[in-house]
């Protein structure tokens, strides 16, 4: 697997770290891998590897406040539409005249369903895993609702933050997870939390809009993301070609749980009949 890593201008005077992994054989299509809240593109090393080796490019990057990302505090969210400019942006850099599909997962996910809701027409289709669609058990219920007024009020209040337990059933990758230095542990701002509320919102009114073919995957226990989110969303998806499992027991990161491997074999075969 070939490894190069890069950056671009990103909006409002972020600079975007970006990572390739190629094969060293003849690439069939490209995928760009997009990541979750608090976590950063190396964490998708493994994963991956898997798509390299089945013959596609991966691109992905770390978002404006989060991994090697700079020009926005650490963990923060300033503008979720900036975030999604970000991720447009780079597409248009990483394209080329294979087919090119999305591939994200949680707030990543959620990130993928806006960019689409824009305009869809450079994509063949896109994976969304976990997606950051709707709320669950581990975010507490009454900041959800006051999510509006306080990120208004105070944006910079320190709220909750997002438990790792939560991740994966693997203790070795919460672990992992925790220790990670290019992970943000701390809190959750007001700010942030609002910016994904009212995006959440938009994705699930606007879903529409969306054309191209999708694979949704989501865990049924996923106590971060609520499959309930991602059950509403493909009702709502304008595409003709949609096909969504879930995974009974499964936590958020559907990649890091026991039923990885089935995981990726559906991906793979999805991609190779849409490629």
């Amino acid at each position: 697997m070939q490894i190069s890593e890069s950056s671009f201008p990103g909006a409002a005077g972020a600079i975007v770290h970006t990572v390739e992994w190629a094969p060293t054989t003849d690439v069939v299509a490209d995928i760009v891998l997009v990541h979750g809240y608090g976590e950063h593109s190396g964490r998708y090393v493994p994963w991956a590897q898997r798509f390299v080796d089945a013959g596609y490019r991966v691109s992905a990057l770390d978002h404006r406040g989060h991994g090697r990302t700079s020009g926005v505090p650490r963990g923060q969210v300033d503008s979720f539409e900036r975030l999604v400019d970000d991720v447009s942006t780079f597409v248009d850099i990483v394209r080329s005249e294979r087919p090119l599909f999305l591939y994200g997962h949680s707030m990543g996910g959620l990130a993928t369903v806006r960019l689409l809701e824009r305009d869809d027409s450079r994509f063949a289709g896109a994976v969304i895993t976990g997606p950051a669609l709707a709320v669950a058990g581990a975010v507490p219920a009454p900041l959800v609702k006051l999510a509006n007024v306080i990120g208004k009020l105070a944006p910079r209040l320190p709220t909750i933050q997002l438990d790792a337990n939560a991740i994966s059933r693997d203790p070795d990758v919460r672990a992992a997870y925790d220790s990670d230095p290019h992970n943000y542990r701390g809190k959750m701002t007001a700010g942030t939390g609002r910016e994904l509320a009212v995006t959440m919102a938009m994705a699930l009114a606007e879903a529409g809009r969306i054309s191209v073919p999708l694979l949704v995957l989501h865990g049924e226990a996923d106590a971060l993301a609520a499959v309930d989110g991602s059950r509403r969303f493909f009702d709502a998806a304008g595409s003709a070609d949609k096909t969504m499992r879930t995974w009974p027991g499964a936590f958020h990161e559907l990649h890091h749980e026991p039923e990885a491997d089935e995981v990726f074999g559906v991906v793979r075969d999805w991609l190779a009949a849409r490629t």
